[in-house]
């Protein structure tokens, strides 16, 4: 076997998501060959996929072809994944999927990046070596893989040994079967894995939106329930919030919008109704509104203004940096459109009337976060979240809670991008380890983890192993214990012992059953599924427009600046100026006249076009975007 091509493009980099369940892992293959059983060298019926129509892993036969242990390299992080002994080995559900399909991940010969933060340097040990692993889960090598004929070509494959995959995959997603780490030159070489629980609602759109949510783009702030309920008296409380959870067990549309606020304007009185209320804090003013918290003016100028101008809630899609334009049809600088200054110049009267703090903007974080979490704040908004259980533990008599903004969102000039499901765990398999003999079994082994009877087993177990009793559609565990885990997310072992999937965070003691995690809670999750005991905690996650209506979006991805800063050089430098333009764009807000506001704000344009946010650059991240976006460009250009 010939070694890496010298001019081969080797050595990629990049931070990747790891979604693979504790243990996942791999070794050398131990592969007992059996030719004169069915699923042999040859294959035979028992190499056929798993049927779609099956409920259980206990209605498939034993499989009786060769049994694989695979090695697995987890090209991901520096390190940690194989780190201390298991506790918890030979479980229920590894042996349940080893029993139908023959396959286990050999847990002593895999490897991670050993303390690398990316597979370059793992890379050029493997291909030095000649030594190749059966898999390869995350990475950005995939290309230079590719180009060195170390992967399978999976393209037709997928669709016979893998019908459940395919079921779960959106056929319409580009971002899927057409981005560089699935697929190379139209060809798919890589398994997507961390998809499926976003995809569920494009999937099937029938599905309950309150248990089923994906993104919403109306937006929200956070305010102090007694204030809110002297303006608005029939607006509830966080605890009468609580209280109709436990009663229903979700919320309908007109429970979540409960005051009336539906333009910029009845925002902006909003605020300076509460300012005539002249509410204390012991003997502290509490200040309706603040513009800045220590920090960048991100909260503010991206998640509140693109809420007010019509632009929705958005983490990026529509900030003051970049955003797709509907009227002009190309990537825009948000901080130059007319309505970015109108709501700058609304945010400054804000101040120099009081209705906001003044002392907000020389706080460090640190004191803004105090003043806030000791209700000071009458609202916030974006990531700065106040700390309702601070409050209860200080004894408050009230608590924050979200207050949505209903204002209409505006389609001629914005776009909200569909919620395209995740797709950077993927899983590859090399040539030089796996037989292609074996790779239909391989195939097989990931469509049954990936098939609703996988999906049930990690949640479950297998019902023969009777851990759960099922009546009218409903199941519900034996073990109190397990119970306890599993529902209501109680620290326990139990689920450990049978190497059930917990989705509380547990799965990180890397004590879980050996395989690898397809979706994080899906349609069998037990809290879903389960008739259970509601906890008022859970109210706050509930009240959600997400999950009382679906939103209309666009398939489109969208041209944050941020995310081109590799194939825009000039966009990196940009970036790495941040601080200058935030600075002058900061001071537009403490203008004391209306006129040294004009003078800030040019002054700000002139800092921004300084540290090198140009039209130049526009057009270059507007072209790397158009490349980026490929076959979603009509469905923003008609």
């Amino acid at each position: 076997m010939k070694l890496w091509k010298k001019g081969g493009s080797l050595l990629m980099a990049g931070a990747l998501g790891l979604t693979v369940i504790s243990g996942c892992t791999g070794g050398g293959k131990e592969a007992a060959s059996t030719p004169d059983k069915p699923g042999g060298a040859k294959g035979t019926e028992t190499l056929a996929a798993i049927p779609a129509g099956v409920k259980d892993s206990s209605d498939l036969p034993d499989w009786g072809g060769k049994q694989l242990k695979l090695k697995v390299w987890f090209n991901h992080g520096t390190g940690g994944i194989f780190a201390g002994a298991r506790k918890y080995k030979d479980d229920l559900v590894t042996n349940e999927i080893a029993r139908v399909t023959g396959v286990r991940i050999d847990l002593d010969n895999s490897f991670d990046n050993g303390g690398n933060t990316t597979g370059a340097v793992k890379l050029g040990m493997l291909a030095a070596t000649n030594s190749w692993p059966d898999l390869v889960v995350n990475g950005n090598e995939l290309k230079s893989l590719v180009d060195n004929n170390k992967l399978y070509d999976l393209t037709d494959l997928l669709p016979k040994y893998a019908p459940n995959l395919m079921k779960k995959v959106p056929k319409t997603l580009d971002t899927v079967w057409g981005k560089p780490y699935i697929g190379v030159d139209g060809k798919v070489y890589a398994i997507p894995t961390s998809i499926y629980e976003n995809a569920l609602p494009l999937l099937d759109p029938s599905l309950d939106a309150s248990q089923f949510p994906i993104s919403h783009p109306m937006g929200y702030v956070y305010v102090r329930d007694d204030i809110l309920k002297q303006l608005y008296p029939k607006a509830k409380t966080q605890k009468e919030i609580e209280d109709l959870y436990m009663k229903n067990g979700k919320f309908a549309k007109e429970d979540i919008l409960d005051v009336p606020i539906k333009s910029t304007s009845e925002f902006v009185q909003f605020l300076y109704d509460i300012k005539k209320l002249g509410v204390k804090e012991g003997n502290q003013e509490v200040s309706p509104f603040f513009l800045y918290s220590g920090q960048d003016n991100w909260n503010l100028m991206t998640i509140l203004f693109s809420a007010l101008a019509g632009g929705g809630s958005t983490s990026g899609d529509n900030s003051y940096f970049t955003y797709w334009d509907n009227k002009t049809k190309k990537t825009e600088w948000g901080f130059k459109q007319p309505f970015f200054k109108d709501l700058s110049k609304q945010m400054n009267v804000l101040l120099r009337d009081g209705v906001t703090s003044k002392e907000a903007m020389v706080d460090p974080y640190t004191t803004f976060q105090q003043k806030l979490n000791n209700g000071l704040y009458a609202v916030s908004y974006g990531y700065l979240v106040p700390d309702n259980v601070a409050l209860k533990k200080a004894g408050k008599p009230y608590q924050y809670r979200k207050v949505f903004l209903d204002i209409p969102y505006k389609n001629d000039q914005f776009v909200f991008p569909a919620s395209f499901p995740d797709t950077g765990t993927r899983i590859a398999v090399f040539k030089d380890s796996v037989k292609e003999e074996d790779l239909p079994q391989v195939l097989r082994w990931i469509d049954f983890l990936v098939s609703d009877a996988g999906e049930k087993l990690w949640f479950w177990g297998p019902r023969s192993a009777g851990l759960f009793e099922e009546k009218d559609g409903k199941r519900a565990y034996k073990d109190k214990e397990l119970e306890e885990q599993m529902v209501y997310g109680k620290p326990g072992a139990k689920a450990q012992q049978y190497g059930l999937k917990l989705t509380n965070g547990s799965n990180d003691d890397r004590s879980k059953s050996d395989y690898f995690s397809f979706t994080g809670k899906g349609k069998f999750y037990p809290p879903n599924w389960y008739d259970k005991m509601r906890s008022p905690d859970e109210a706050a996650g509930y009240f959600e427009m997400s999950r009382v209506e679906r939103a209309p979006s666009t398939d489109t991805l969208t041209p944050k600046i941020y995310n081109f800063l590799t194939a825009v050089p000039e966009a990196d430098k940009a970036w790495k100026a941040r601080k200058s333009f935030e600075d002058a764009l900061t001071k537009v807000l403490v203008a004391k006249t209306d006129e040294e506001f004009e003078k800030l704000y040019a002054d700000f344009t002139a800092a921004a076009e300084k540290s090198g946010y140009t039209d130049d650059l526009l057009a270059k991240v507007d072209a790397a975007f158009r490349k980026d976006n490929g076959k979603y460009m009509p469905n923003l250009l008609k």
